[in-house]
C-alpha cells in the first residue's frame, strides 16, 4: 500500500542525540549539520516539502519511523529490528567499523575473548552479536561514540568498536594527543543510507538519482573531507 505525500507535507527526520559527528551533529545554534543534512537541505530545496530535523535517540528514532512519527532516519537494513517495513535509500557512504585500542589489536578471535568492549546504548552489532551474546566479548554501554573513546582512555573497557569517520573526527577534534590503534582490517561494512516510511515510496527514485548525481559531481566525498578534517 502506498500513501501518497501532499505538497504541503513536512518531512521529518529523526537525527541522532548524541551527535555522531562528521554525519550529522548539532552547531552551537542546535542547527543540523555534517553530511546528511548538507545532503537533505540541497535535495529538499527543489521539493515541495518542507524539511524539518528532530534529534531523537537511535532506539526511539527506529520505532518512530515504524510508527510514522518519523519520515526518515539514517540507517542501514541490517541495524534494525524490521527492515521489510522500512525502505532504503542509494547508499551515501560506505560505512566500515573497526576495532580501536590503546594498544595493538589482536586480530585472531579467541584472543579478544573476556575482553571488554565498549559499545553505544541502543546499537545492534551484527559483527560480534554471537560472542556479545555468549559472554565471550563483554559489553560496556556508552552513550555516545565520544564516551567510548572516553572510557577506553580511562580503562573502563579494552576495545571500542568504532566507524572510522566518526572515530578520525574525534580523534582529530577530542583526542589528538592519545596513540590509538586500529584493528587492520575492519570488522564490519555495510552501506549507510536513509531509511523511508512507506507512504514516500513515490519520493524514493527522487531522492537516490540525488545520491547518484551527488556521488557523481563529488558533493558527499567534499562533505565528508571537509567534516572531518582538523580543526584549524
Amino acid at each position: 500500500m502506498l500513501w501518497p505525500a501532499k505538497a504541503e507535507d513536512d518531512f521529518k527526520v529523526a537525527i541522532y542525540y548524541p551527535q555522531v559527528p562528521p554525519y550529522m551533529y548539532a552547531a552551537e545554534d542546535n542547527i543540523p549539520q555534517g553530511v546528511v543534512p548538507e545532503l537533505l537541505n540541497a535535495f529538499f530545496a527543489d521539493q515541495p516539502y518542507t524539511l524539518h530535523y528532530v534529534y531523537e535517540n537511535r532506539y526511539r528514532a527506529e520505532l518512530g519511523l515504524y510508527e510514522g512519527k518519523y519520515d526518515a532516519s539514517v540507517l542501514a537494513s541490517k541495524w534494525v529490528m524490521q527492515p521489510e517495513d522500512l525502505l532504503f535509500s542509494q547508499s551515501i557512504v560506505e560505512h566500515r567499523d573497526y576495532l580501536y585500542a590503546l594498544t595493538p589489536v589482536a586480530v585472531e578471535p579467541a584472543k579478544l575473548h573476556g575482553k571488554t568492549i565498549c559499545l553505544r546504548r541502543h546499537y545492534i552489532y551484527s559483527a560480534y552479536l554471537d560472542e556479545l551474546n555468549s559472554g565471550a566479548l563483554l559489553r560496556v554501554d556508552a552513550e555516545s561514540e565520544f564516551d567510548q573513546f572516553n572510557m577506553l582512555v580511562n580503562q573502563r573497557c579494552e576495545l571500542a568498536y568504532m566507524n572510522e569517520h566518526v572515530a578520525t573526527w574525534l580523534i582529530n577534534n577530542h583526542f589528538s594527543d592519545v596513540r590509538f590503534y586500529r584493528q587492520a582490517d575492519a570488522v564490519d561494512q555495510t552501506e549507510l543510507t536513509l531509511a523511508l516510511h512507506p507512504k514516500w515510496a513515490a519520493l524514493k527514485p527522487r531522492l537516490d538519482a540525488f545520491i547518484r548525481e551527488a556521488h557523481r559531481t563529488g558533493l558527499i566525498d567534499r562533505a565528508l573531507a571537509r567534516h572531518t578534517q582538523k580543526p584549524k
